[in-house]
């Protein structure tokens, strides 16, 4: 599996067009969540996918977002600016992405960091090359409350193999 995610990444290493939503193509999407809640923030993180929309993906995520992989033995990771860099090209290389979360997110918490398991499916689509894959994700979710209002994001996800 660390070898086909590698694979992926190289993959999505090598375009270099910026993403830029084409809205114009469906009516009245919005997100299907916010970040007030974690179970609204992860619907956007599959909206964010489903629609390719990497403006509302790197809102997600926290300002010390990392995301951890294990290659063969060996943790890897990359910051919040490389994490969406590498989605941009993704989302620019695959004609659709599917993503399907095997958990129940919280709606919310008192503490100030959350972690939640959960396992996924996640399918890459394009012309040639149609990739499902399966998994086990970590996730820590990060609290802010201003103004009497709470904001969360996406501390740090790890993928679990």
């Amino acid at each position: 599996m660390a070898k086909i995610f590698l694979f992926i990444i190289l993959l999505f290493l090598s375009a270099c067009n910026i993403f830029s939503p084409e809205y114009d193509n469906f009516e009245n999407i919005l997100p299907q969540g916010n970040s007030s809640t974690i179970d609204g923030l992860m619907k956007n993180f599959v909206h964010s996918y489903t629609f390719k929309d990497s403006f509302l993906y790197e809102e997600i995520l926290d300002e010390d977002f990392v995301f951890e992989y294990d290659n063969e033995g060996v943790y890897e990771s990359w910051t919040k600016d490389e994490d969406i860099l590498i989605t941009k090209r993704m989302f620019r290389n695959f004609k659709k992405i599917d993503l399907v979360f095997n958990s129940v997110f919280p709606i919310g918490t008192s503490m100030q960091d959350t972690t939640v398991y959960s396992s996924f499916v996640i399918g890459f689509y394009s012309g040639d090359v149609n990739l499902n894959l399966t998994g086990y994700s970590k996730f820590i979710f990060k609290k802010y409350t201003e103004d009497d209002k709470i904001r969360y994001t996406i501390k740090y996800w790890g993928d679990l193999r």
